[in-house]
């Protein structure tokens, strides 16, 4: 009996050792699931999804500063007047997209910063907005992202799929947000600094412009999610702004 009761004993701290290791080793190794996060001159921290090869942000950029820690110039009417898109002076601008929700399509109160900032031509292109690691993605990317979509049940509907589930005003109609990658209708900057159609269309700028000459008939892509289930590449002048959704400089 004595020895069953020896026997009984090692064989219990064998499986609690066992199963100690077990756990030692499991908490030492991280999930493979857990999201990556990037962090940018503000401090604000963004979480991150990998859709095929690429790594996206979750959000719209909200960084106030360049990525060595210069402030970027807030536009405000009062200090700049109707000049936002003055190719003149060439300072960056950046400004928050509008929350008014004058027609009360989002149910609780916006944060003012809900839909990230709006930048202008001399921000974007100043190659120190984005979080280091991180770019200002190209017309190429989304193309990409889109072929992704189309390749993954989404044909047709590429638009549809990015857009958040809510949000959106009836006439331009919410999205299913199929892969999480929640576009949300931030609007875009006129050229007199007003923001224009929030709630209505989401804009990204892009860092694809035309060469030629600043001027206002200078060009930037930009992409845009509005009322079609398609999602729309349009050239518009650089004197407007918009927001910047990174995408992760791959090795």
């Amino acid at each position: 009996m004595k020895h069953l009761l020896t026997t009984f004993t090692c064989l219990i701290f064998t499986i609690l050792f066992t199963s100690c290791s077990n756990n030692d080793d499991t908490n030492t190794t991280p999930p493979e699931d857990v999201a990556e996060t990037v962090t940018d001159a503000d401090g604000n921290v963004y979480n991150t999804i990998k859709i095929g090869n690429q790594t996206w942000m979750l959000e719209n950029l909200k960084t106030t500063k360049f990525n060595d820690g210069t402030p970027i110039t807030e536009y405000t009417f009062e200090t700049f007047g109707n000049n936002w898109g003055s190719l003149i002076d060439q300072i960056a601008l950046y400004q928050w997209a509008d929350t008014s929700d004058l027609n009360n399509v989002v149910d609780e109160e916006i944060p003012f910063d809900f839909y990230g900032a709006m930048y202008n031509h001399f921000a974007i292109e100043s190659g120190k907005l984005a979080p280091e690691g991180w770019r200002i993605p190209s017309l190429q990317d989304f193309i990409e992202l889109e072929n992704y979509l189309a390749n993954n049940g989404e044909s047709g509907n590429e638009a549809t799929a990015l857009k958040s589930i809510t949000g959106w005003l009836p006439s331009s109609g919410n999205g299913t947000n199929s892969i999480g990658f929640n576009g949300l209708p931030n609007g875009y900057i006129n050229g007199l600094g007003g923001p224009t159609l929030g709630n209505g269309i989401c804009s990204w700028a892009t860092s694809t412009v035309e060469n030629g000459e600043i001027n206002s008939s200078l060009k930037r892509k930009w992409v845009q999610l509005f009322d079609e289930p398609t999602i729309l590449y349009t050239d518009t002048s650089i004197t407007l702004g918009a927001a910047i959704r990174c995408i992760k400089i791959e090795d």
